[in-house]
């Protein structure tokens, strides 16, 4: 079996860079995870080396400056501005980006938020690792239903009639939302605003309350979801629990897991 991250290897704290385009409370929330160890005077599992944010507008800056560290910085949108917006421009930016990332020698990526596909150039030199707003491990006609951006998982749950929503983490491809998944988190409720039922959300002249409800549930999922899974899961990567067997499939301390490890 191969693990993700081998501790007794490496011999080190495994290093994380956080990639972010947003607010940035994941990535807060992983340094505050790695601070409370430290705190503690113990040796934190996982040290995060430095922030990165594809978007000038981001939080990105502040949560580095806040925090004492290194702040990276490349705007998408002007890089691609003048070619052709397709894989091939994707990949010109990670490569960029590799190129910028490589000498905090990081041992694996954090999406905290990253709102872009990341593709071979990273894939290719780095463990990637993200949390996803929904639960992956529900297929319907042999895909993943709750894949999707954004707020696009929470609402095809609720329309779909779950009556929970999840938070997964998972490694990352270059297509969407199809890697192996680790850890899924506890369930959230779903509450519909009085007197508004699934029949209602399912109308088109309800999208805008439709798309208030989604991002209601997806900012509660965050709190018992994103930011208690996301760190937990470098945690274990990070003491070397987790790893791809030669089945193709995770396992957790040794023991195969089927879609994810479930709080």
């Amino acid at each position: 079996m191969k693990l993700l991250f081998d501790a007794e290897a490496k011999g080190k704290t495994m290093r994380v860079a956080c990639f972010m385009s947003g607010t940035g409370t994941n990535a807060r929330k992983l340094i505050e995870y790695q601070k409370s160890f430290e705190k503690k005077l113990q040796v934190p599992p996982f040290k995060i080396v430095a922030i990165f944010t594809d978007n000038p507008d981001s939080n990105a800056e502040a949560i580095a400056n806040e925090f004492e560290l290194p702040y990276l910085e490349g705007d998408f949108d002007k890089f691609i501005e003048d070619k052709e917006k397709n894989s091939e421009s994707r990949k010109q930016f990670d490569r960029m980006t590799y190129w910028m990332i490589k000498s905090y020698r990081a041992d694996a990526i954090a999406l905290c938020g990253y709102s872009k596909i990341v593709t071979s150039p990273i894939l290719d030199n780095y463990l990637v690792i993200n949390v996803h707003p929904g639960d992956l491990s529900v297929i319907e006609d042999g895909k993943r239903r709750y894949a999707g951006l954004h707020n696009v998982p929470a609402k095809k749950a609720i329309l779909a009639g779950e009556q929970f929503l999840h938070s997964t983490t998972h490694i990352v491809t270059e297509e969407l939302d199809a890697g192996h998944l680790l850890i899924i988190s506890k369930p959230l409720t779903v509450e519909l605003p009085y007197g508004i039922n699934i029949d209602d959300l399912i109308n088109p002249e309800n999208e805008k309350l439709l798309d208030e409800v989604a991002s209601k549930h997806q900012d509660m999922l965050k709190e018992i979801g994103d930011w208690e899974i996301l760190p937990l899961t470098l945690h274990w990567i990070a003491e070397g629990r987790f790893g791809i067997g030669g089945d193709n499939k995770v396992h957790l301390d040794g023991r195969e897991i089927i879609n994810g490890y479930r709080l």
